[in-house]
């Protein structure tokens, strides 16, 4: 557990008093002298808890801890000083700037105490944080629940899969059967473990455990079988549920006898479903179930799972060939039969053969589940086996994520620094600031993994914040040292300019980091701008005020028209990497290249032109009219000292060439 501490205290006797008491207690300890020394130490010091004194010149408690609360939310700030200034500290607790107030002389065994109180409410407060964002930004299935086992809250997808809108203060285990309920109530579910359960209404759960704090935890419920459909539409005594499969599964392992598995699955029925209505969509998939059953016969058993996902159980097959003309001769008979809105219905098909692809029922069966709502999203048309590897992928990916909150706070996160070339000046122009994450058990996770899922999950802001900080400080430190670097590229995300606050985060963090604005500039992507262009004009036109030059990226994957530039405050152009691919090759690529450039130019933009990766691209590029490139032809994305010894080298080469 990270126990890191800041103590600030005008008085060097009472610090160092502090310092010895809570370093023997644990914790990590840092200090300062006063409130500007305090906000400093910050910079480069992710803390959990301040302790300060109140009386201090210049700046005294209360104003420091103000000023942290709104730079630092998550941190939780006690006041340590006297009693005859508990008046003045009143309001610093009722405005939530301060947790607790503190009195000289201390007690130590009560200001550990207290101490240890405030890094609980810091947990408490970031997981708050955290769930809230999870709750409203996934898609799945989500209930917070407190130790032991009260639902604090539930999203709509979490409601409407336990039948129930009043969930608030119910126990979790009045929704499971009786001898899943007893099993949950012995079960601790720790981040990244699961386990399989059973609602009242039958409907079979595979829940795992997201996030988690030492008072509860986010739990992700995600439904195998779908009792609405079954209770509401079928009249089908053959037609199997989950637990019926998977009994009928285990009695084929146990006989030494083989068989194969097929998960069939409507392609895009949710769109479909919303279209012609619920009551359509039941008949429908009773009308796709009575089809399957006739085209069977008596070759196997049907059953209807979660996810419109029918699954073929045909036993004692011979072979893989034997497998797929079974199956092609039960499933071809159904194609086109039914329709919706005058369309075919497509069908997304995969199997396993049992026990070649594994002999425990629940896991096979769940696997190939997940293998076939992976594959559902794929533009694929054919029969596809179970796949181990992609579904250990998709496991991977989710356990990513959920490292991925903890990945800030654990300093786990670190930039490089790729660097870009001018052509008029000959020389390095600046560099991108790139994030890298180093996962203890995952090694270095590529980026084109992790920020996708920061930003479906809602980490991307957190994210962001934490490298505009890093590049404020390194780009502050390097102009200190004389370091001629010109202008540092940062990435922002959409939902990061969207912040009510990104504004005034931005001018304080400049204020405290010292760094010049000018060597600085936001990268933003062109599709989000477009598509939220009235509110990123204003957002924009604040940002350039300060100084910061803004560059349009990934100029070419979006609508790739100039139009709109006009009406922002923009200053470079990045053409994607995508869109000279083939600049070596292709006369066409040539003149699109060359018509962006001579517009960008009018508009008095720089035209910056990124995955250079060889000098027939390079001297291309040049001779198109291009400002700047930027790819491995020049540098690969480096390390801090590795980018400026790299500067350095090039600064002795233009020193030597001239």
């Amino acid at each position: 557990m990270d126990k890191s501490v800041l103590l600030v205290d005008d008085e060097v006797g009472i610090l160092k008093a502090l310092t010895r008491l809570l370093t023997r207690s644990g914790y990590s300890v840092k200090v300062a002298q006063s409130g500007e020394e305090a906000l400093n130490v910050l910079l480069n010091y992710d803390c959990k808890v301040v302790l300060t004194d109140f009386r201090m010149p210049y700046m005294d408690g209360g104003e420091l801890l103000s000023k942290i609360k709104r730079l630092y939310p998550d941190i939780v700030g006690l006041v340590l000083s006297g009693y005859s200034d508990f008046e003045s500290v009143k309001s610093l607790l009722n405005a939530g700037s301060a947790y607790r107030y503190l009195q000289k002389p201390w007690e130590d065994e009560e200001l550990t105490k207290e101490l240890a109180h405030a890094f609980m409410h810091y947990d408490q407060q970031l997981f708050q944080r955290q769930s809230q964002k999870m709750l409203l930004v996934s898609p799945d299935a989500l209930l917070e629940i407190s130790h032991p086992c009260k639902i604090t809250q539930a999203n709509i997808a979490a409601r409407k899969l336990l039948g129930s809108a009043v969930i608030e203060g119910r126990s979790f285990d009045e929704f499971l059967v009786e001898p899943d309920r007893v099993r949950w109530q012995e079960q601790t579910l720790t981040v990244g473990q699961s386990m399989s359960i059973r609602l009242l209404n039958h409907t079979e759960l595979e829940v795992s455990c997201r996030l988690a704090c030492p008072s509860g935890v986010i739990l992700c419920l995600n439904p195998v079988t779908d009792v609405e459909l079954l209770n509401t539409a079928f009249e089908l005594p053959s037609l199997l549920n989950y637990q019926q499969l998977i009994s009928v599964i285990s009695q084929y392992i146990n006989s030494g006898h083989s068989a194969v598995l097929v998960v069939i699955k409507i392609r895009s029925f949710e769109l479909w479903s919303r279209m012609i209505g619920y009551s359509e969509a039941q008949r429908t998939i009773e009308d796709i179930a009575l089809l399957l059953c006739n085209s069977m016969g008596a070759q196997g058993q049907l059953a209807l799972l979660a996810n419109e996902q029918f699954v073929l159980f045909l036993p004692d097959v011979v072979s893989e060939l034997d497998a797929l003309q079974k199956t092609a001769s039960i499933i071809d008979p159904v194609t086109g039969k039914v329709n919706l809105i005058s369309s075919k219905l497509d069908y997304a098909v995969s199997y396993c053969l049992i026990p070649e692809d594994g002999d425990e029922p629940r896991t096979v069966l769940n696997n190939l589940l997940l293998g076939n709502l992976m594959m559902a999203e794929d533009p694929v048309r054919m029969f596809m086996r179970y796949d181990q590897q992609a579904i250990e992928r998709k496991k991977h990916q989710i356990s990513l994520n959920q490292a991925l909150y903890h990945a800030v706070k654990q300093r786990q996160l670190f930039l490089h620094f790729q660097a870009k070339f001018d052509f008029a000046k000959y020389s390095l122009s600046g560099c991108e600031a790139l994030i890298r994450w180093q996962h203890p058990e995952f090694g270095m996770v590529s980026p084109a993994l992790f920020i996708p899922l920061a930003e479906q999950h809602g980490q991307m802001v957190d994210i962001g914040y934490w490298v505009l900080k890093t590049a404020f400080i390194t780009a502050a430190k390097w102009r200190v040292e004389g370091i001629h670097f010109g202008k540092m590229a940062i990435n922002i995300s959409g939902r990061q300019l969207m912040e009510p606050d990104f504004i005034h985060w931005i001018k304080h963090h400049i204020q405290l980091t010292g760094v010049e604005p000018t060597d600085l500039e936001f990268e933003l992507t062109e599709t989000f701008l477009l598509n939220n262009l009235e509110d990123c004009a204003i957002t924009l036109k604040a940002i350039a005020a300060l100084g910061i030059s803004i560059a349009i990226d990934d100029f070419g994957t979006g609508y790739s028209s100039l139009s709109y530039l006009s009406k922002l405050p923009i200053n470079v152009l990045k053409i994607d990497r995508s869109l000279v691919l083939d600049i070596e090759s292709n006369l066409n690529t040539e003149s699109l290249v060359a018509n962006v450039v001579r517009l960008a130019h009018d508009l008095n933009m720089k035209v910056v032109v990124e995955g250079i990766e060889t000098l027939d691209q390079l001297n291309i590029v040049k001779s198109l009219g291009c400002d700047v490139v930027q790819g491995y032809c020049i540098s690969k994305p480096q390390s801090e000292e590795e980018y400026l010894a790299l500067l350095t080298s090039f600064e002795s080469l233009s020193a030597t060439m001239t």
